[in-house]
């Protein structure tokens, strides 16, 4: 098991090393429930976060401690001022630490990039998949939610585009 507490000490000092201000962090956790992220960032109703990290990110010696601390990196830059969501400052900040540092911080990492296998999601339990008319991207959602009830007024994160189309799988 990775030291958990050293990893978070090392991610905070290399961005504060590149002036990064980071907000402030009321609580870490390591989830062991989730399969489907590696790591989350939660603003809490106080203005500090919770960062939670995937134990199967800590526990798993295929996934390096350079995997690890991509992770916790890419839920700390949320934590700045404007950066929660995976545009502007945040993109920008992920470039300078991956260019500083070396990492392969993005919006979205395959378990093939940490050294793993994809988690598996289970297909059985997939209600809607809805597919992007203009670059193709595809949403699986296994319940109802405000996104399902009105896909057509939502533009897609990948391109922009409102273009979706709708399956109903179950």
């Amino acid at each position: 098991m990775k030291d958990y507490e050293k990893l978070q000490k090392d991610c905070i000092n290399e961005l504060r090393h590149l002036g990064i201000k980071l907000g402030s962090i009321s609580a870490w956790k390591i989830n062991n429930r989730a399969k489907s992220r590696w790591g989350l960032c939660q603003m809490n109703s106080d203005g500090t976060y919770s960062i939670e990290i995937a134990y199967r990110l800590l526990s798993d010696d295929n996934i390096s401690e350079k995997a690890c601390k991509e992770t916790i990196i890419h839920e700390l830059l949320h934590t700045c001022k404007g950066c929660m969501r995976h545009t502007g400052k945040w993109k920008y900040y992920a470039e300078v630490v991956n260019q500083v540092y070396g990492y392969n911080i993005k919006r979205i990492t395959q378990g093939y990039e940490k050294g793993v296998e994809n988690y598996s999601v289970n297909e059985m339990s997939i209600k809607y998949i809805f597919t992007c008319g203009k670059c193709g991207a595809t949403i699986y959602r296994k319940r109802e939610s405000k996104f399902t009830q009105n896909y057509k007024y939502y533009g897609c994160a990948r391109c922009g585009a409102i273009a979706w189309s709708k399956k109903s799988v179950g």
